[in-house]
C-alpha cells in the first residue's frame, strides 16, 4: 500500500537554506554588536523555530536583546531568503511523482510562516496543499498539534501518513502524532541523530523517498 499523505520539514529537508539563515542571523547580530558565528555552527542552532535560533545565537542573552535581534533577522531574511538557498537535487522529480500518485503533501516547519511560504511558493509552486509555520498559533514541533491539524485538513489518519525530516525534532513529532517517520541524512543533523531518535526509515537521497512512500511494505 501507499501512504496517503506526506508532511515534509523544510530547512535541511526540502531546501538547503543554511547560508541564507546564517547570513540573516549574522547580519542582525552584527547590527547589535554581538558575536557572529560560522555557517557550520548554525547547523545545530536551526530546527526549533526562529526565536530559538536567535536565543541560541546569543547564548540565551536577555530577552529584550533577543527580541531586537529577532526583528532585524526576520527583516533581513525575507529580503535575502532566495539568494543562496536551493532545493536539494532530486526533488524536482520526486514531488511531481508523488503528486501524480495522488499523495497529498504538506510542509510543517518551525520557521516563521511568512518566511516559509515565500521559500516554498518560489521553489515548489503548486506542490503543497498546506504550508504551516512555527508562529501560527499551534505549539512548535516536536509537539504533534500542528501535524495533526494538517492531517485533519487533508482528511488523512496518522497511520496513513509519513513525516519526512532531517532532525530529531521531526522524528519526535512523527512519534508523538503516531505517524511513521523518514529521516533524511542530507540535511543539517546527520544520520546518527536520526537513528538515535528512532526514525522508522533513513533516506540518503531524495530519489529514495519514492520507494519508501509509494507501495511501502511497512504501511
Amino acid at each position: 500500500m501507499t501512504y496517503k499523505a506526506v508532511i515534509f520539514d523544510l530547512d535541511g529537508t526540502l531546501v538547503n537554506s543554511l547560508q541564507d539563515l546564517a547570513d540573516a542571523t549574522n547580519f542582525a547580530l552584527h547590527f547589535y554588536d554581538q558575536q557572529v558565528h560560522s555557517t557550520e555552527a548554525f547547523m545545530k542552532m536551526i530546527g526549533d523555530g526562529t526565536r530559538t535560533l536567535i536565543s541560541r545565537a546569543l547564548a540565551g542573552d536577555k530577552q529584550e536583546l533577543i527580541e531586537q535581534v529577532l526583528v532585524k533577522m526576520r527583516e533581513k531574511y525575507i529580503e535575502i531568503c532566495l539568494d543562496k538557498s536551493l532545493p536539494y537535487k532530486g526533488f524536482e522529480n520526486v514531488l511531481p511523482a508523488l503528486k501524480k500518485q495522488g499523495i497529498k503533501m504538506a510542509v510543517l516547519t518551525n520557521k516563521d510562516q511568512k518566511m516559509s511560504e515565500k521559500v516554498v511558493r518560489h521553489f515548489f509552486p503548486d506542490m503543497f496543499e498546506i504550508v504551516k509555520g512555527g508562529n501560527n498559533g499551534a505549539p512548535v514541533k516536536p509537539e504533534p498539534t500542528a501535524a495533526l491539524q494538517i492531517l485533519d485538513k487533508l482528511g488523512v489518519k496518522p497511520n496513513e501518513a509519513v513525516f519526512v525530516g532531517d532532525s530529531n525534532v521531526d522524528i519526535k513529532t512523527a512519534k508523538a502524532a503516531n505517524m511513521k517517520s523518514i529521516g533524511v541524512s542530507w540535511g543539517f543533523r546527520g544520520e546518527a541523530e536520526l537513528r538515535e531518535a528512532g526514525a522508522d526509515f533513513i533516506s540518503n537521497e531524495p530519489s529514495e523517498l519514492i520507494k519508501l512512500i509509494v507501495n511501502s511494505e511497512e504501511y
